[in-house]
């Protein structure tokens, strides 16, 4: 049995570190940053095929410093370890299997045999709306119960930080159209609002400044969906410094209310705001 007691930390899962953080009670005010370490990934072949390896692996080593292993942990993944699909609504899918079924075929659709070792998160699909599905490997999945049953710990939570950001933000965005991101140090991810549903979601690398990808990325979703991205407002969330706006490339940058938070951007990760 799990009580109330019991210590919970919020992991933030990237390819290059791992941030892990103590919340609040009830959740109320600013986490602790506990610890920020940095993870080698492999390179080659390996890396490429598992780029959260070497992340699981610091999580384990943290864990094997934990004198109470009897912890839950709330784990938000980069958007490294994510990919993304738009589903269309279809009115005569029902339960959520079906619902998972259409997710598969729609993945496989666009990524091919990749994506039978992918573990689609569950989905709902509002009625009349477009709805993410986000898949993740499953290896990654069950490397992370692996981990969390060595320590007699308890995987309490898995999100996407993409996810997790728009539901912590999502009251702030305009109603009629809104374009809303996420930016970290490898990846970006970007997604377009319109009346409420969402029209477009991609996940980009980042080999450089972000600020010369992302609005590529909207010019490209712009034309596909015959949107005039410069006239549409930008709003990201991050987990790097909050950057400075240009004139040819403006965008409200989302900064948590708590001083901490704000100043340790790493920690966002964690929190997944």
């Amino acid at each position: 049995m799990w009580f109330r007691d019991t210590p919970a930390f919020q992991v933030g899962l990237a390819q290059h570190s791992v941030c892990i953080a103590r919340p609040t009670r009830w959740g109320l005010g600013p986490a602790t940053l506990l610890a920020q370490l940095p993870c080698a990934p492999e390179r080659g072949a390996a890396g490429a095929a598992e780029p959260w390896r070497a992340a699981v692996d610091t999580l384990r080593a943290w864990l094997n410093q934990q004198t109470n292993k009897r912890v839950q942990l709330r784990v938000v993944l980069s958007g490294r370890f994510v990919r993304w699909q738009l589903l269309p609504w279809r009115s005569e899918l029902s339960g959520r299997s079906e619902t998972q079924a259409y997710a598969g075929v729609r993945f496989r659709e666009t990524f091919g045999k990749l994506a039978d070792a992918w573990n689609i998160l569950p989905v709902a699909l509002p009625p009349g709306k477009t709805a993410p599905a986000c898949a993740v490997d499953q290896a990654l999945i069950t490397a992370l119960y692996s981990v969390c049953e060595e320590h007699g710990a308890r995987l309490q939570l898995l999100t996407p930080y993409f996810s997790s950001a728009f539901d912590t933000w999502r009251g702030q965005l305009p109603s009629n159209a809104a374009w809303f991101g996420t930016v970290e140090a490898d990846t970006c991810t970007l997604g377009l609002l319109q009346a409420g549903n969402w029209t477009a979601l991609q996940t980009q690398r980042v080999f450089g400044d972000w600020r010369e990808v992302l609005p590529a990325m909207m010019a490209q979703i712009g034309l596909a969906s015959g949107l005039d991205a410069g006239n549409t407002p930008l709003f990201l969330a991050g987990t790097l410094e909050p950057p400075v706006a240009k004139p040819d490339f403006a965008f409200s940058w989302l900064r948590p209310k708590h001083t901490a938070q704000a100043g340790l951007p790493d920690l966002r990760l964690a929190q997944g705001v």
